[in-house]
């Protein structure tokens, strides 16, 4: 008797999304016939500005040598050796909840100095 509930209800649920989605896309066409899609007013100053942006990009890049890949490479390797040469340091930055950080929330607050 069970199995004939559950697959009553299986199948309903579908039929209930499947009603729903057609819905949707049945409302998605009326609206799309209805009022064709709105144009931006600001779009060509928008593209302008991109342009823009895009050409002093590419001037910077020029200008640092990263246009060229020959140069980007050995700037790129000289970055990492330079990386590679330095020291690990210890972080004061704590994962809210890890253990350190409990342990410092734990230690008594160091004094607050005198005013005067």
């Amino acid at each position: 008797m069970s199995s004939d509930s559950s697959s009553a209800t299986g199948g309903g649920s579908f039929w209930i999304l499947a009603g729903f989605t057609g819905f949707a896309v049945l409302l998605a066409l009326l609206l799309n016939l209805k009022s064709p899609a709105a144009t931006d007013p600001a779009a060509p100053a928008r593209l302008a500005n991109q342009e823009e942006i895009l050409k002093a990009q590419g001037d910077l890049l020029a200008k640092m040598g990263l246009k060229d890949d020959a140069k980007r490479s050995a700037l790129f390797d000289a970055t990492l050796q330079r990386l590679a040469q330095r020291k690990p340091a210890s972080s004061t930055q704590v994962v809210p909840g890890s253990p350190t950080q409990l342990k410092q929330a734990a230690a008594a607050a160091p004094a607050a100095a005198p005013k005067k």
